[in-house]
């Protein structure tokens, strides 16, 4: 049986708890189905899924990770071990911890899914 403590809805939770400047966030399972979104009210998680899967449809095959930055924040996407994850941030978040914290919460869903 998987450890609880690492459904896709715990791990989000984690994330949060690792960075304040993620201000939503969401995983996409081995399908691209949404199979966990935090910090995205009513309808705006199906958006979100919607719009990060139309990110890596556009930055094409073999893309891992996409970064798109405003003055007002950012968006960084990645895709590892057949899962995608996406966070919303705040204008100052420092991208390279941003997708390490992405990444390790892959790694650890991962390892604890198999």
């Amino acid at each position: 049986m998987p450890d609880a403590a690492q459904t896709p809805q715990l791990a989000l939770r984690y994330l949060a708890e690792m960075s304040t400047d993620i201000k939503a966030s969401l995983i996409l399972d081995r399908a691209g189905a949404l199979a966990a979104a935090r910090g995205a009210a009513g309808g705006q998680a199906g958006e979100m899924a919607e719009l990060v899967r139309a990110l890596f449809d556009t930055a094409g095959e073999g893309v891992s990770q996409v970064e798109v930055t405003t003055a007002d924040g950012g968006v960084f996407a990645l895709r590892e071990h057949g899962w995608t994850i996406a966070a919303v941030t705040t204008r100052f978040a420092l991208p390279s911890l941003i997708f390490f914290d992405l990444r390790s919460v892959l790694s650890d869903l991962e390892a604890r899914a198999a």
